[in-house]
């Protein structure tokens, strides 16, 4: 059932991700691809927190199905080895890593539902689309323990710097897992120009860590903490992890409607 379950997340992505209207390819304009390792920590937020950060008009809402049930906003910790452009040249610099903050919002008059890109803490906060950018230092350590044909445990670490006194902490360790493949198409939108959006293609391998909806958990540790005020609202204390999945592989085709 669990497996089921997480096939069909794979190719829905979240569920919510594929909300949103779809373009003739026609239409469409390549802007760019990448090729990153993601880690993805879905995140049961004070609901004041999260609004902060969504446009006037809309919403926040909770994630309604699949592992996610329940979460409001997603943090994705990227590390991106490599970035191309529309053209498929390497940009400069070709790498990256970014923390990215993701939420759902259901706009005031009406039932249009959008998935929002809220914040980019980043390493190349020049590179903006969405323009939600912030320039951050960062550092990501990853450890595998354990033999190939055995039980392996994952241990992965990351540490933002926004500014001086400023910094954001976090720690996973897991029971690695059978992952799964498979498509997806997400269409996020800006929080700071909501009719902004991009068209994003991904094929990515997966392994659904922590789900509390589900009932599984792999965690043998896991921290995030923050002394970022931009953050606090969200990162409280009283914030609860929901779901934690690993994307080791992350295959993204970038196109603008």
């Amino acid at each position: 059932m669990i497996r089921r379950l997480l096939h069909l997340f794979i190719c829905l992505l979240v569920v919510v991700f594929l909300l949103g209207p779809r373009t003739p390819a026609s239409a469409e304009t390549p802007v760019g691809f990448n090729i990153d390792h993601r880690v993805i920590v879905a995140i049961d937020a004070p609901a004041a927190g999260v609004q902060h950060l969504l446009p006037k008009g809309w919403v926040s809402m909770p994630f309604p199905a699949g592992p996610v049930t329940g979460a409001n906003i997603l943090f994705v910790f990227a590390d991106s080895k490599l970035q191309l452009d529309g053209e498929g040249q390497p940009l400069s610099p070709a790498t990256r890593h970014a923390i990215v903050l993701v939420g759902m919002a259901r706009k005031v008059e009406g039932d249009e539902v959008r998935l929002f890109v809220l914040r980019i803490y980043s390493t190349t906060p020049e590179v903006d689309p969405y323009g939600v950018s912030v320039a951050a230092e960062m550092s990501r350590q990853t450890q595998l323990i354990g033999a190939e044909n055995g039980a392996r445990t994952s241990i992965y670490t990351w540490k933002m710097h926004v500014a001086e006194a400023q910094s954001l902490d976090f720690r996973l360790g897991y029971t690695v897992g059978t992952p799964m493949w498979g498509p997806d198409e997400v269409f996020p939108h800006s929080a700071t120009t909501p009719e902004f959006s991009r068209i994003y293609r991904i094929e990515q391998m997966v392994d659904l860590v922590k789900s509390v909806p589900l009932e599984m958990d792999r965690v043998s540790e896991m921290t995030l903490t923050s002394s970022v005020p931009a953050l606090a609202g969200i990162l409280d204390g009283s914030e609860e992890i929901v779901a934690v999945m690993d994307v080791p592989v992350y295959l993204r085709h970038i196109w603008l409607p």
